[in-house]
């Protein structure tokens, strides 16, 4: 298994027990920002841990970027989809806690709430649920009113405690879905930094890059309007990540030719990051973006709406590029500026090297998770 520091993994110095169960459900295991996490604290947490997958919509494509030695399995099941409850699916989920006999169980976003409803009575797991981001009809200020209830009612439930990645989402905790701040944990996302390091960009056009699922809420589409409107036409655009926006954003990036370039979805996105010189983020709703921690971590400058946790996370003197989100013509020109002074994009990529260095490492994250996992399981 890879160490995750020049001291040795994270892991090395925890004593051995039976391992530790945790079941995972996730509303899909297909690539994203969570299941990426989930990998990358999987294989940090070491072998002191047993890891259950289970996939509400049967998708497991980020079962890819699992360590190959993880103590790792699926859970299969059928779910009943339809409304916002199923008794058929609550029986259902209720079997598999008696079966499987986690040691935690730990549910991911809007889509598990059945979850919250299963886990209840003598019998129940000791419980985390993650919340990480909001689709296009939930940002915390267009938070859909039935679901806002709906995780009212669910989040009340006793022993159930919450992982917040950003200061943003904990505030939503708190002051729209009623939780007692004492119940939530902020844990900002970490990466392996020994993945990503800033490398010499040597003189050519200027390539922006972004590292996204093409979902609608990225507004990819947005990146590529402002990627046209450039007044630097020897730039170049490199979206890494796939999704159901590809075919609808190839079409609209057509007239642009072989500025664009669509890599796809990518196990090891840090080859793609060294060959970008600026990283760009469009979304209209994010929270934490590990992505961006790993554009930062690879010594890249930032141009980005000003969503979640954005503006905070990235070093100060990079601020002035994070833009109002729907201000298109600003966030052209925060890519305009950055695209004609190479000097400055070299000092704004190391100030954001070394913010990701001091505050979004692995090994903090990893430990925090540790104490935590450790004590809801009574080890």
């Amino acid at each position: 298994m890879r160490r995750n520091s020049a001291n040795g993994p994270f892991w090395s110095t925890v004593t051995k027990s039976r391992p530790i169960r945790l079941l995972w459900v996730f509303s899909t295991f297909a690539m994203g920002g969570p299941q990426r996490r989930m990998a990358t604290l999987t294989e940090a947490l070491g072998p002191d841990y047993e890891h259950l997958v289970l996939a509400m919509d049967g998708r497991y494509d980020a079962e890819a970027v699992l360590a190959p030695d993880l103590a790792y399995r699926r859970v299969e099941t059928d779910v009943k989809k339809g409304g916002i409850v199923s008794l058929a699916n609550l029986r259902n989920f209720r079997g598999i806690l008696r079966a499987e006999a986690p040691d935690r169980l730990l549910t991911s976003n809007w889509g598990c709430i059945e979850w919250l409803l299963a886990n209840r009575g003598r019998r129940a797991v000791p419980h985390i649920h993650f919340e990480d981001g909001f689709g296009p009809d939930e940002r915390p200020d267009a938070q859909n009113l039935k679901r806002v209830w709906m995780r009212r009612l669910a989040f009340r439930k006793r022993g159930l405690d919450f992982i917040a990645p950003s200061q943003v989402l904990a505030r939503v905790f708190s002051e729209t879905w009623w939780v007692k701040p004492g119940r939530v944990s902020l844990i900002p996302n970490g990466v392996d930094l020994e993945r990503f390091s800033a490398v010499e960009r040597p003189d050519r056009p200027v390539t922006i890059g972004t590292v996204a699922a093409l979902r609608r809420e990225k507004r990819i589409d947005r990146l590529i309007d402002c990627f046209a409107a450039m007044s630097d036409t020897s730039a170049r655009l490199l979206i890494v990540g796939d999704g159901p926006e590809r075919a609808a954003l190839e079409a609209q990036a057509k007239p642009l030719g072989e500025r664009v370039t669509f890599a796809g979805a990518q196990d090891n996105v840090a080859p793609f990051l060294n060959h970008m010189d600026v990283y760009a983020l469009s979304s209209d709703t994010e929270q934490m973006p590990i992505s961006l921690v790993e554009g930062m971590a690879s010594g890249l400058p930032v141009a980005a709406t000003d969503v979640g946790d954005v503006a905070a996370m990235v070093g100060e003197a990079n601020r002035p590029y994070v833009t109002r989100c729907g201000d298109d013509a600003a966030l052209t020109v925060a890519l305009d500026s950055l695209a004609a002074d190479k000097t400055l994009r070299e000092q704004l990529g190391e100030a954001n090297r070394l913010k990701a260095k001091a505050e979004y490492g692995l090994n903090a994250m990893t430990a925090r998770y540790d104490s935590l996992f450790r004590a809801k399981a009574g080890r």
